[in-house]
């Protein structure tokens, strides 16, 4: 395979599901750094730039946690790759407000602030959303976050652009002037076909914190699974789409509240990673767009060559890690009604942002005056499986909302789940969890209902 890191055309023969990281550090390349290798801290952050649409654009991705048969005909950015003789505007920031103690979480920080002018399409104009995924432990924030919002004041007319991106970035020097070629030296690397039978892999952002390599991998990125599409009845997400895209796709915004209820699952370089098809056949018990969808009643389309079955999300997992998915098949969308319902998302955890869930849950319902109707409710966390609440749902389904009747539902709830002692909980600890959210849900959606507190 060949990729272009920084400036220099790599051609290697190494495993593809091995740790983009692990390659760079094993070559030489110190500025990334690995601390946690579970892509949570930021420190190994690169930047790959594609060509989409014969448009390069480039995302901060963590490379601990990003297997290296993705980087294949890319362009691979670390801190090297930025520097230039004098300090760039973004690595003087950092040093104008005291925001460089030891350095070793530096370089993460200076491409991720990169990444963020680079990064046309990301829509929340708070640039701390790109550091979001950065950890720095002797600093403290306080002054990244003014450097930060110093670089976006001064810079924020370049971020805009929308026109020239490239040129206007080498012009105030964030960028070193070799990046004015790379979009056409990519486009002649020719990439080698991948083989089409082994592991599939999806944003693979669990996987490689589960296996230092993942053997004959097959990329389900060079399949177009990542759009999300409607019509009069239903909203299809492929099951490539990323989380972050999920957020703030237009279709799920309008029925509902997606754009808040995502944001707290991950990090902005993790969201774009991630995928819900990988989520949901990864099936880890606590996934938190599993538990989402769940709650939606979400249909799945499986995909095996040319031929498709479609089956309730719910039906899916048969066991811990079990799943109705013969070999060969791979999931190729999620959808769910095309109607807005209230829905309500609830998660805890020990962070209260961008950590994994000791519980978490949803519920979604309709209401004919106030009898509930078409009610979905789940849970995560409290079982072997990503789990809809069959028994509890079937109790609130037709029942005039009341404070007596959800506190039933909640003791009907814990008769289904099977939660164990665990690092994020005892059983005990979740049991009352899971009454509590259920009570959260309803709260939430009927302040009134005060007998619940």
């Amino acid at each position: 395979m060949k990729f272009i890191l920084n400036q220099e055309i790599i051609e290697i023969d190494e495993p593809l599901g091995s740790s983009t990281l692990d390659f760079l550090r094993n070559k030489g390349v110190k500025g990334v750094k690995e601390a946690c290798h579970e892509g949570d801290c930021g420190a190994c952050m690169i930047l790959v730039g594609k060509l989409k649409d014969d448009e390069l654009v480039y995302r901060a991705v963590t490379s601990c946690i990003l297997p290296l048969g993705e980087v294949e005909g890319k362009h691979v950015v670390t801190i090297e790759g930025l520097n230039q003789k004098e300090l760039n505007p973004i690595q003087q920031a950092l040093v104008d407000t005291g925001g460089v103690q030891c350095g070793y979480c530096t370089p993460g920080f200076v491409i991720s602030l990169t990444g963020h002018f680079m990064n046309s399409e990301l829509e929340n104009d708070n640039i701390l959303t790109a550091i979001e995924g950065n950890v720095c432990r002797c600093t403290g924030h306080a002054s990244i976050i003014r450097a930060a919002n110093l670089l976006s004041d001064k810079y924020s007319s370049v971020k805009e652009s929308k026109q020239q991106w490239t040129k206007a970035l080498i012009d105030v020097r964030i960028l070193p002037s070799y990046f004015s070629n790379i979009a056409d030296r990519l486009r002649e690397l020719k990439k080698t076909p991948q083989q089409t039978k082994g592991r599939f892999i999806a944003g693979g952002t669990d996987l490689l914190v589960q296996n230092e390599s993942i053997e004959n991998p097959v990329f389900l990125s060079e399949m177009n699974l990542a759009n999300i599409w409607s019509d009069a009845n239903y909203i299809y997400v492929g099951a490539m789409a990323n989380t972050e895209k999920i957020r703030l796709s237009t279709d799920l915004n309008k029925v509902l509240d997606i754009k808040n209820h995502l944001f707290t699952v991950s990090s902005l370089p993790i969201r774009k990673q991630a995928t819900i098809g990988g989520n949901i056949v990864n099936a880890s018990p606590i996934g938190d767009l599993t538990i989402y969808f769940l709650a939606l009643d979400a249909d799945i389309s499986i995909l095996n060559g040319e031929t498709s079955r479609i089956i309730k999300l719910k039906d899916f997992y048969k066991g811990y890690k079990i799943l109705d998915l013969e070999k060969g098949e791979i999931l190729e969308w999620v959808r769910i009604r095309n109607e807005e319902k209230l829905f309500s998302f609830e998660k805890v955890a020990k962070r209260e942002h961008l950590d994994i869930a000791s519980t978490n849950s949803a519920l979604s319902l309709t209401l004919e005056g106030k009898i509930i109707k078409d009610i979905h409710l789940s849970a995560g966390g409290v079982g072997p499986i990503p789990m809809h609440l069959d028994k509890a749902s079937s109790f609130l389904e037709n029942k005039k909302i009341d404070a007596s009747i959800i506190k039933e539902a909640a003791l009907i709830a814990l008769t289904e789940i099977s939660p164990i002692d665990d690092v994020r909980g005892s059983a005990k600890y979740k049991s009352l969890l899971l009454q509590q959210l259920i009570y959260a849900h309803f709260l939430k959606l009927f302040p009134e209902m005060e007998e619940l507190i």
